[in-house]
């Protein structure tokens, strides 16, 4: 058993390799919420969230202040299993989801530390222990090379981001990376629901044709009508991923046959145990999950992702990081991608060292 004894939290933008080009935003750094709690034992637990107005609602500021309303109310509380933690982030605050998991995050590597376990032992029971990697492709004048690349590194997935250039673009575009990848690569599209209704409707019907295994978020999260219309087209399948954010929304859209499966983020579901139980339900309705972080994370998402990823119930949709297009990172020893694999620390809670020099110099 431990006391939660200090919170504090950091706000950072970390450069990256190239911009990424996305339907509704461009992005060329990212920026997430650090957390670090400590115990009475002087131990440390980190933790993260990615700040995204357009898929949680929650900026920088706005979690910054949420955290600092949770930690009025845990400070002092003593932690003795996961469940402890569980239960008073969940009654911390209403919504808030983004901050409430970057604050679990760290109290469960904190828990793993203290209690000498990896932070997959603390969650679940480890089902797998290669972790596929997506390679994301984001716009870059070279992004055919680029993928050609990463294919003969060991990457058996890529989604490209499409919605911010024309239709016909975007799909021959698709059909490009399809010749060149060849037809054992898991290829899919998202649009992070960037298309209008006749547009996502005429990109899905030409989905197949052009190669793709998925089309992800095709339009507005909250149109699950369209989301059906694009559903029922035949031989493509569709995803969500900013419509979900709860197992009700993952219930609304099987009932309404609106996706064949989804993108889960932490982000959105506040908390891991949610999360996991989505992936059950999901199983149980034989829906495609695929788990992600948000683009810009730094290795501490990343150690997370990994972590959940090897218990999770289903994961044919493979996981999603973001450390390959970082300029930098806040770990002394940032987690390795090898043969397009994640390859997560072994060691107590997350297995991370985080350096503050850097973390500190990275601050916005």
């Amino acid at each position: 058993m431990f006391k939660i004894s200090e919170i504090s939290c950091i706000n950072i933008g970390l450069p990256l390799i190239e911009t990424i080009h996305m339907s509704n935003v461009t992005i060329t750094k990212s920026n997430s919420i650090i957390i670090k709690i400590r115990n009475n034992y002087g131990q440390i637990g980190w933790g993260e969230a990615a700040a995204s107005l357009s898929m949680t609602g929650e900026s920088a500021n706005s979690m910054i202040a949420a955290i600092n309303y949770i930690k009025e109310k845990i400070i002092g509380k003593n932690i003795e299993d996961i469940k402890d933690i569980y239960r008073i982030i969940s009654r911390s605050i209403y919504g808030n989801f983004a901050a409430k998991s970057a604050v679990e995050m760290a109290l469960i590597d904190l828990l793993g530390i203290n209690q000498k376990k990896p932070f997959s032992q603390l969650i679940g029971k480890k089902i797998r222990h290669e972790l596929p990697i997506i390679w994301r492709i984001s716009g870059s004048e070279k992004e055919i090379q680029n993928a050609l690349k990463k294919r003969d590194e060991g990457f058996v997935a890529f989604k490209i981001k499409v919605g911010a250039k024309d239709l016909s673009y975007d799909l021959k575009r698709a059909e490009n990376l399809r010749k060149i990848l060849g037809d054992e690569i898991q290829l899919t599209a998202d649009a992070n629901g960037g298309y209008c209704p006749k547009d996502a409707i005429n990109f899905s019907k030409r989905s197949q044709s052009v190669g793709l295994d998925y089309f992800e978020q095709p339009v507005n999260g909250a149109d699950l009508y369209t989301m059906k219309q694009c559903n029922k087209i035949p031989n493509v399948l569709i995803s969500a991923d900013e419509g979900i954010h709860t197992i009700y929304d993952l219930h609304k859209h099987y009932k309404m046959k609106a996706c064949e499966g989804g993108s889960l983020k932490l982000i959105k579901f506040g908390s891991i145990n949610t999360l996991i139980q989505a992936t059950k339900y999901m199983k149980e309705k034989k829906m495609h999950t695929n788990i992600s972080g948000k683009a810009g994370d730094s290795s501490i998402s990343a150690a997370a992702i990994g972590n959940i990823s090897m218990v999770l119930p289903k994961l044919d949709w493979y996981s999603n990081v973001s450390i390959q297009y970082l300029g930098d990172d806040i770990i002394k020893i940032p987690h390795e991608i090898t043969d397009g694999k994640l390859k997560v620390v072994e060691g107590p809670g997350l297995g991370l060292s985080v350096n503050e020099e850097k973390l500190e110099y990275y601050k916005i």
